[in-house]
């Protein structure tokens, strides 16, 4: 039985490839609502980012959902700390 460990790094960069991929047609009707993903999906648009934190850690836990705002560069990634090299 083998254990599959979390890594909070690949859930982010799965979830910025979605969040990216369908930026434009969100922008459309949604800038500025804050999108909540979760394994490379988007799971749900709220008008309020304390919303879309708030259910990603209810739903998944911390580490394991990433949020964006729609218009926005990144600020929350569902992780108490992370910092991103480039």
């Amino acid at each position: 039985m083998s254990q599959h460990s979390h890594d909070p790094t690949t859930e982010m960069e799965k979830n910025w490839v979605a969040f990216k991929a369908r930026e434009e047609s969100l922008k459309a009707e949604n800038l500025g609502r804050t999108v909540l993903l979760h394994d490379g999906e988007i799971v749900q648009i709220y008008n309020d980012s304390g919303d879309a934190y708030s259910i990603g850690c209810e739903k998944f836990g911390l580490g394991k959902f990433s949020i964006q705002t729609i218009g926005e560069k990144p600020r929350s990634l569902g992780i108490l700390t992370m910092h991103i090299g480039s």
